[in-house]
């Protein structure tokens, strides 16, 4: 049976947890934050996400990639070398698979997320020497994993819709 001595300490509010409280967030606004960002992931397939709609803590899983820094590549390369050698891989691989000749164009954008290593969601343009040297929108997913390895999970043209 608890003591009154703390009965009473246990009536007090702590000043660490009317911090916390005070800091966290509304549940209702989370869950509907949540909702939202979810609802941009599937529309864009986590391509291209607008983290201007959405507080910085969904920024710590999901966030876009300065192409122009070098806080994933190793100096002297940069964001985009980096995504330039990943979108070469992705497009090798789509090449072997269906036959193409594709080639790589301009890197557009990026977002990533930590997985097993980083999850990269490329967006890019290519050129493709058999249809009159057209540039075409393509996305890729590839996971670089800790020991470096690059495996590409997806490369395929964007879709119309999106």
């Amino acid at each position: 049976m608890p003591s009154p001595i703390d009965k009473k300490r246990s009536d007090l509010p702590s000043p660490k947890r009317q911090k916390v409280e005070e800091t966290t967030c509304d549940d209702s606004d989370s869950d509907e934050q949540f909702e939202l960002f979810n609802e941009e992931l599937k529309k864009g397939g986590g391509f291209e996400i607008d983290f201007s709609k959405f507080p910085d803590y969904f920024k710590s899983n999901w966030q876009p990639l300065d192409l122009d820094d070098s806080t994933m590549a190793d100096e002297p390369e940069t964001n985009r070398d980096l995504m330039t050698m990943l979108s070469n891989r992705a497009l090798t691989k789509h090449n072997a698979e269906y036959g193409t000749s594709l080639e790589l164009g301009k890197i557009l954008r990026a977002n990533f997320h930590p997985s097993c290593g980083v999850t990269y969601y490329i967006s890019f343009e290519v050129n493709d020497p058999s249809d009159g040297n057209q540039t075409k929108p393509y996305r890729a997913v590839v996971c670089h994993d800790f020991a470096g390895n690059a495996i590409v999970r997806s490369c395929n043209p964007k879709p119309p819709s999106s």
